[in-house]
């Protein structure tokens, strides 16, 4: 599907996706996954280096694990709020919100969806091209 947008629109437009997980395995699946589907992707392992890479590569969509060592969620959406680049985000966890606490995690950024680890590969994959297909 993918394949067919970058060609009716001159290869200008391949959807960019950044991943930050520190799970290097996780953040290689779906690396592969994103690029069978023809989407670039970057990968960084937690949130200071997801901050360096995020102005370069300029993603219309990230997928940032809620739990990492390092900086906090909190303290990454801070940050990149000083950034030039104001990408959608998917939020990955395997913490389970109340309604009540889902709202405020969507106040704190640029959050369009929240995935619960472990997820279905389908459904994962549905909600990212979701999201791209609205960048178009």
């Amino acid at each position: 599907m993918w394949k067919q947008t970058r060609r009716n629109l001159g290869g200008n437009n391949i959807p960019k996706i950044l991943i930050v997980d520190d799970e290097p395995d996780l953040r290689e699946m779906l690396h592969l996954m994103f690029h069978k589907e023809g989407f670039e992707t970057e990968e960084a392992e937690d949130g200071a280096d997801f901050l360096d890479k995020v102005d370069g590569f300029q993603p219309d969509l990230v997928i940032l694990d809620i739990m990492m060592p390092g900086l906090t969620t909190r303290e990454i959406l801070q940050k990149l709020r000083r950034k030039k680049s104001n990408p959608k985000i998917i939020l990955l966890t395997v913490v389970r919100y109340s309604n009540e606490e889902k709202e405020k995690v969507f106040k704190m950024g640029n959050i369009v969806d929240y995935i619960k680890k472990p997820f279905e590969l389908d459904d994962f994959m549905d909600a990212v091209k979701k999201q791209v297909q609205r960048n178009l």
